[in-house]
């Protein structure tokens, strides 16, 4: 299975970066089975070493934005990136400034951790090379440093370390991918029963 992300791109860049707000998750190929289950399975894992990573008291203090409303779950949101995919006929938009305040920070731990690679213009589903403890602090310090202040508060901003997109470029691109699948889908239809034609009609041997 190939899964892509696309974020921003040269001709779709707002002026108002607050403006880009989503993310554009597509599944190019049918799921590999063996794929989903390992990347479900890795981010469970994950989700265990963030939650043992917090036992450490100053490790916690260090990330304290991060969960200072509620632990972030990685796993949990690995689930419903997938759900998304499986129910939108595998192309989504993620809004990232929604009322769930946990979505920005579980993608920035995802992508940090290595389950959304980036590309050029795109971020792909991937297994991670390896995740342990290390690798996990490590992702939830880097989530941790987009905080800045605002207004004498502290706020935490994991989206600056993704590429966005603007809500209607979003739904726009995601439109037009879904138009192209379907077209791809019955040119390979028409293609095959072309094919099977020839080969009915075809002067025996």
């Amino acid at each position: 299975m190939v899964a892509t992300l696309f974020v921003e791109d040269k001709d779709l860049r707002s002026s108002d970066e607050m403006s880009a707000s989503c993310l554009l998750l597509e599944m190019l190929d049918d799921p590999d089975c063996r794929f989903v289950a390992a990347w479900l399975f890795r981010a469970a894992r994950a989700q265990r070493l963030w939650e043992r990573a917090l036992d450490d008291r100053e490790f916690a203090d260090d990330v304290g934005l991060l969960h200072a409303d509620g632990i972030p779950d990685i796993a949990a949101r690995a689930r419903q990136i997938f759900g998304e995919l499986e129910h939108r006929h595998r192309v989504a938009v993620i809004e990232l400034h929604s009322d769930d305040c946990f979505i920005g920070r579980e993608i920035g731990l995802l992508e940090r951790l290595g389950f959304l690679a980036r590309g050029r213009c795109s971020y792909s589903m991937a297994l991670p090379k390896e995740v342990n403890l290390s690798s996990v602090r490590r992702a939830a310090l880097e989530v941790a440093s987009t905080t800045e202040i605002e207004d004498g508060l502290e706020v935490i901003h994991p989206e600056r370390l993704l590429q966005m997109l603007p809500k209607d470029d979003a739904e726009s691109l995601r439109a037009r991918l879904i138009a192209l699948r379907r077209f791809d889908v019955v040119s390979e239809h028409e293609t095959r029963m072309s094919n099977a034609g020839q080969l009915l009609t075809a002067p025996k041997q």
